[in-house]
């Protein structure tokens, strides 16, 4: 795994770590400070406001888990993948995420969420 996506596995392994301190230390290892993170729901800046959203999340869903479903597509300083947030009773809910990398630093600079497939022609 290269070190640029390897920043977004860090990432997304986030959303999954239910202790605290890890979550946090592994924020911090994979996001620029100044990170923004979008999606339908949020508009977010920097790793801390990046922290509270997942805390909040893994409040509201405590049995959901988050998972890539696709390989890292990366180009330049840019990257896309596909995940799904599934639940132990069998519910599942998919999106892609677009990313902007720090190449200097590897870390995520700004993630932008999609849910659902994309619309029919």
């Amino acid at each position: 795994m290269s070190a640029t996506s390897a920043c977004i596995v860090t990432m997304l392994e986030t959303w999954n770590t239910r202790d605290r301190a890890a979550m946090r230390e592994k924020a911090r290892a994979a996001l620029a400070a100044d990170a923004e993170f979008v999606d339908p729901h949020n508009d977010i800046r920097g790793v801390d406001a990046f922290i509270s959203m997942v805390e909040a999340f893994q409040a509201r869903y405590p049995d959901a888990h988050i998972q890539r479903t696709s390989g890292i597509d990366l180009h330049h300083d840019r990257a896309r993948y596909a995940w799904a947030i599934t639940w132990p009773d069998g519910r599942r809910f998919d999106g892609f995420d677009a990313v902007a990398l720090d190449l200097a630093q590897g870390k995520v600079r700004r993630i932008d969420g999609f849910f659902g497939p994309l619309p029919a022609l």
